[in-house]
């Protein structure tokens, strides 16, 4: 049974601008240390962090909370072996999923040129 849909559409140049700025104070607070070094590695790194903060958001909008109510660094954007985006729930996140039923993430992501975006659906065993 589907718990929450959550769709988040970020615009790259606002990483771009973010990342200037705060340098890795915006990793500390916003990422994981494993979501920041993959982007850092990446050719793009602000196209990197836009994917996962649309990620993030999307969940945060699936799971029907506010945005202050769940930190960021709990809700982390990996991979599966082949490549397939997921989401790991650490912490209060991961409880709150467990209290919910023990919800499942899938997680899809997309960019194009300025863009990047993603949907992400709560789904109750």
């Amino acid at each position: 049974m589907i718990f929450g849909l959550g769709l988040d559409l970020a615009r790259v140049a606002r990483f771009e601008r973010a990342l200037a700025r705060f340098g890795p104070r915006l990793g500390r607070r916003c990422f994981t240390a494993a979501e920041w070094e993959q982007a850092m590695a990446r050719p793009k790194p602000a196209a990197a962090l836009a994917l996962r903060w649309a990620a993030k958001e999307a969940f945060v909008k699936a799971a029907g909370l506010g945005m202050g109510r769940l930190a960021f660094t709990e809700i982390e954007v990996a991979h599966a072996a082949g490549g397939r985006p997921l989401l790991r729930l650490h912490g209060a996140v991961a409880q709150w999923a467990r209290d919910n039923g023990g919800l499942t993430a899938h997680l899809s992501l997309t960019d194009d040129g300025d863009y990047a975006a993603a949907v992400v659906v709560l789904e109750k065993p």
